[in-house]
């Protein structure tokens, strides 16, 4: 008796660090990557004038075209003069995908740069920055004080893939605790009382999560602080109305469906009951990148498709479980409690699971096609897969997925027959609850990385700087940070266009990747990103980037290095510009 309560006990443990890691894996890399700044789905096209432009006289207005429809943000456009003065804020006006800026009529010779922050047609800030000379201006020097490295703190951009993260489990476990109970169970009156207590807290969850993200959201395409989020002055001028319809369908459609599931009894209330379920988990489709991809029907079809059979499949199992703990023969008998009613007797149960079984491998199917068509509308090729942050979280997602197809299967093809057979083989019920407890587990790893994905875009940077010439002038460069050592020079250390030559090493090794990227920012003034052109000489392990840095200042030089699939180093290198 106290070999077998041991070696139970040790199959509990195992269960419970297995079901560990697969949270962690999902949350850890949902929460912890969603502080990183996400490249924008908005791509840059062009502008007027051309980034690193010489003019001979000062131009009537400003232009950036981009790929698709954007919208401004009040006091987002700002024009810096290269002498450190104070920038002033420009009016500008949206035709279609063009951005027209009105510039003063009064600028004089020198250097300037134009910054940027604006929001794509998915929801998403997109920001940086352009620089341009008039006449032979020679700016003079100001020093302002660091700040923040990105226009969005990191602290704003987690709390906003935490939330998507809450919304997205909370939505998908509610209504796929009441398609187990209506569809699979077929429960012909309202839910026992413990699917009800989760029916709440997983329905509240999600509406609370939806409500919060709609400032939160707002602070993100502003890049406000955490704490501005309790001053509605700071957020109003990024405020979208897709989140509020959002919180409208969830809030409607959730309590609908709700009140069915406690209580209703009518067929027409049960089938009501599912309907709106299934518009409730829906209701994220109004967000992201579904808005922006064409065709649009198709994306929409396939993304409804995607969260009903993922809700179906995540809130099935967990309905499933809390099912096979009641109807595991002898449960009821070692609780002490009366007899089961005639759906938990091993027969009815057996039959459960096998409905259950079927339901899933339609889903499995639908979530398949749905997932292979957003993949190729949103990421496009092979090498934005391999290339991008967005393709290989995605490519992660899948693997963690195929393990749960591959549970699934083991549960379809092995051990369903034996239960069917034999239905009292205890044995057998315990090994379909342990293999359904690690599906459960690693799909919330997968809802944790879909919550980052719905935050995240597959695009590239939207621009390259101009190359130039260096100059004789040279400063020496060096910075260290995880892992990543970086020793240079760069020249001439003024205004305009500057050139970095540098060595990189990693873990004491020397550096020679192809994927290695340079971008400067001035974060007093929230300038930037200038994204540089970095060349490799193969002879002598040397990187040459050539940076845009157009007003003096206290710049900071983001180097970044792609060592292997899953590390990228980044190092930030301080320069004085004035």
């Amino acid at each position: 008796m106290s070999a077998a309560v041991g070696e139970h006990a040790a199959r509990r443990r195992r269960r419970g660090a297995v079901g560990l890691v697969a949270v962690l894996l999902g949350v850890l890399l949902a929460v912890g990557t969603g502080t990183l700044s996400a490249s924008a789905h908005a791509e840059l096209l062009g502008t007027t004038p051309e980034e690193g432009a010489m003019l001979e006289e000062a131009p009537s207005h400003a232009e950036l075209r981009f790929n698709e429809p954007v919208q401004l943000i009040d006091g987002a456009i700002r024009l810096f003069p290269g002498d450190g003065s104070t920038p002033l804020v420009l009016e500008a006006r949206t035709v279609d995908s063009t951005v027209t800026i009105n510039l003063p009529d009064d600028l004089a010779d020198g250097s300037y740069a134009l910054s940027y922050r604006i929001v794509s047609a998915d929801g998403h800030p997109i920001g940086g920055a352009i620089a341009f000379q008039i006449g032979a201006g020679t700016p003079t020097s100001a020093a302002p004080d660091l700040a923040e490295l990105d226009g969005t703190p990191a602290a704003t951009e987690t709390a906003v893939s935490f939330l998507t993260v809450l919304q997205y489990l909370g939505l998908l476990v509610f209504a796929g605790l009441l398609f187990f109970d209506r569809i699979v169970l077929r429960t012909r009156g309202g839910a026992d009382r413990g699917v009800r207590r989760l029916l709440v807290w997983a329905f509240g969850a999600a509406l609370g999560a939806s409500v919060v993200l709609v400032p939160l959201s707002a602070l993100r395409i502003v890049g406000g602080h955490l704490w501005e989020l309790l001053t509605p002055g700071v957020w109003s001028p990024g405020f979208l109305w897709p989140p509020v319809i959002a919180v409208v369908l969830v809030a409607a459609a959730g309590t609908a469906a709700l009140s069915a599931a406690l209580g209703s009894t009518s067929v027409r209330g049960r089938v009501a009951g599912v309907v709106c379920a299934g518009i409730a988990v829906c209701a994220p489709v109004l967000v992201g990148h579904t808005r922006t991809v064409e065709p649009g029907w198709l994306m929409i079809a396939a993304d409804v498709g995607h969260l009903l059979a993922g809700a179906f499949w995540a809130g099935g199992v967990l309905g499933l479980l809390r099912f096979l703990a009641a109807a595991r023969p002898g449960t009821a008998a070692k609780r002490g409690t009366p007899a089961s009613p005639p759906r938990t007797d091993p027969d009815t149960a057996a039959r459960v699971v096998v409905r259950f079984s079927r339901f899933a491998l339609a889903s499995v199917i639908l979530l398949a096609v749905s997932g292979t068509i957003m993949a190729v509308l949103i990421v496009g090729t092979w090498d934005a897969v391999l290339g991008t942050g967005y393709g290989r979280t995605l490519l992660l997602k899948l693997g963690i997925v195929a393990a749960v197809v591959a549970l699934a299967a083991w549960n379809r093809t092995r051990l369903l027959p034996r239960i069917t057979a034999r239905p009292t083989a205890a044995l057998q019920w315990a090994s379909l609850g342990r293999i359904l407890s690690y599906e459960a587990a690693l799909l919330v790893a997968v809802i944790a990385i879909t919550g980052f994905l719905t935050n995240s875009s597959p695009a590239h940077d939207h621009h390259d700087s101009v190359a130039t010439a260096p100059s004789a002038t040279q400063t020496p460069v060096h910075a260290e940070s995880q892992g990543l050592t970086v020793d240079g020079t760069i020249s001439p250390t003024t205004t305009g266009q500057n050139t970095l030559i540098f060595r990189l090493e990693y873990d004491d090794a020397p550096v020679a990747t192809g994927e290695v990227s340079v971008d400067a920012r001035l974060p007093d003034q929230d300038l930037g990103p200038f994204p540089a052109t970095v060349q490799l000489d193969a002879d002598t392990g040397d990187y040459k980037a050539t940076v845009t840095l157009p007003v003096s200042g206290s710049w900071q030089l983001q180097v970044s290095a792609r060592i292997d699939t899953y590390t990228q180093p980044i190092a930030i290198v301080p320069i004085t510009i004035g």
